[in-house]
């Protein structure tokens, strides 16, 4: 089933930490792009075997497909699920983009739903 949801594009971005320590870092994602009318389909646990070899399963993966040529990003996170202000909310790790003529698709996961 095919749904149309808005994503953050984001990237990761390490800022100095208090106290003048140059090794204490602080990393925060900072939206690279808004992306509105995506395509996202849930990859189940038969797909994801087929696409990543039985690497490593999720319970919730999906495909994200946006339009255009968007900048490539270290997390992905959708616009009711995240705030980029308060930075609260579930962030997805991205896996394989893919190009396509005027698309990208984006395969991403939830670490935190992790199954096998």
């Amino acid at each position: 089933m095919t749904r149309v949801r808005d994503v953050y594009l984001l990237k990761k971005s390490a800022t100095p930490g208090s106290g003048g320590n140059p090794f204490d870092k602080h990393s925060h994602y900072v939206v690279l792009e808004k992306a509105l009318f995506c395509r996202v389909n849930d990859l189940g646990l038969q797909k994801q075997t087929l696409l990543f070899g039985g690497d490593s399963l999720y319970q919730d993966a999906k495909t994200v497909i946006v339009n255009g040529s968007p900048p490539l990003p270290d997390k992905i996170a959708f616009v009711d699920e995240y705030d980029p202000k308060t930075e609260k909310g579930i962030l997805y790790d991205v896996r394989m983009p893919r190009s396509h003529t005027n698309s990208v698709a984006f395969f991403i996961f939830n670490t935190k739903s992790k199954v096998g």
